[in-house]
């Protein structure tokens, strides 16, 4: 039983008893003495009952104070080896980042290199090699501009962890029309139709924005169903303080057991199975959205098309 409770259950038991007998008490003195002894008795009851109530309490006070003290001091023992784990977390993540730029950087230069002098080899002996030498060339030179596609989405994700995100006001529409333009040649060449409604303002970074709404629109492209013409749609809706953006497309789809998974660092969905490759658009996106307090998820159905869903609470991040 608690202290608490054990304190109460002796007050009102002694208090119930010091009532019943300082009542019985009184009846049995109470022919012996006058008017004045019997109101100083009367009194001294009062005084007593008051001071055994203050001690109790005092009791209770006190060890609730020493409970509470006790509490405290655990708890600041967890928060301190909190902030140890914590610190050293962020230093580990701190150097993971460095170590990835540092590579990166020093893997560029090679990639690149490699990458051109394959190109102009191409180029220059095309008409001369067999159709097979140019088939194992040609893929050569594909793997070379994958890697290098990893390369700077890993530099991207590291930038990312790597800067403080600004709450400055953005307009949606105007993060749409630069990504639609610095697009419009892929969205001419695929001939892709895509609708977008009014887009709220919402607080954060231009930039990083850009690269979310560039990041699923090209993800749609990739993805398309190549029987049909790839139409894409943004549009935005409110529930209560909640605004959510949703990206549709028409596109291949994905099996709902691989959705979870297409958020993850370096996979990616290809036609019904997860497999490593240059996947890390999505994981950049949900690393963007994430950053300023949103959630990022998507829904699918194989064969129809998938729609990607990014919510954030209005009276954070939208104007009213």
């Amino acid at each position: 039983m608690a202290a608490s409770k054990k304190i109460s259950i002796i007050y009102v038991v002694i208090g119930i008893l010091w009532i019943f007998g300082s009542d019985k008490l009184m009846l049995l003195v109470r022919d012996q003495l006058d008017e004045t002894q019997l109101a100083q008795l009367q009194l001294a009851k009062g005084v007593f009952f008051v001071l055994l109530t203050g001690l109790l309490l005092y009791m209770l006070i006190k060890k609730q104070y020493r409970y509470l003290d006790r509490k405290v001091k655990e708890l600041e023992l967890t928060n301190s080896k909190l902030e140890e784990e914590r610190l050293k977390s962020e230093h580990a993540k701190n150097q993971l980042d460095q170590f990835i730029l540092v590579a990166a950087n020093d893997l560029a230069g090679p990639v690149r290199q490699s990458q051109g002098f394959l190109e102009l080899f191409i180029r220059k002996n095309e008409a001369n090699l067999p159709d097979k030498s140019m088939s194992f060339l040609r893929l050569t030179l594909d793997n070379f501009i994958r890697i290098k596609g990893v390369i700077q989405d890993l530099v991207t994700f590291s930038q990312l962890s790597e800067k403080e995100t600004t709450h400055e006001k953005v307009d949606l529409n105007e993060v749409l029309e630069k990504v639609i333009h610095l697009n419009s040649k892929k969205i001419r060449e695929h001939n892709i139709h895509l609708r977008k409604e009014v887009l709220p303002i919402v607080k954060g970074d231009f930039q990083r924005f850009t690269q979310l709404f560039d990041h699923l629109l090209n993800n749609a492209v990739k993805f398309r169903n190549p029987e049909r013409v790839l139409r894409v749609s943004v549009s935005a809706t409110r529930a209560g303080d909640i605004h959510t953006l949703a990206v549709q497309d028409n596109g291949k789809g994905i099996a709902p057991e691989y959705l979870p998974r297409i958020f993850y660092v370096l996979q990616r969905y290809d036609d019904g199975f997860i497999k490593r490759g240059t996947g890390m658009g999505l994981a950049i996106c949900k690393k963007i959205v994430e950053d300023v307090g949103g959630k990022i998820w998507a829904t699918s159905v194989p064969g129809e098309g998938s729609t990607f869903f990014i919510s954030f609470k209005a009276h954070e991040f939208f104007q009213p």
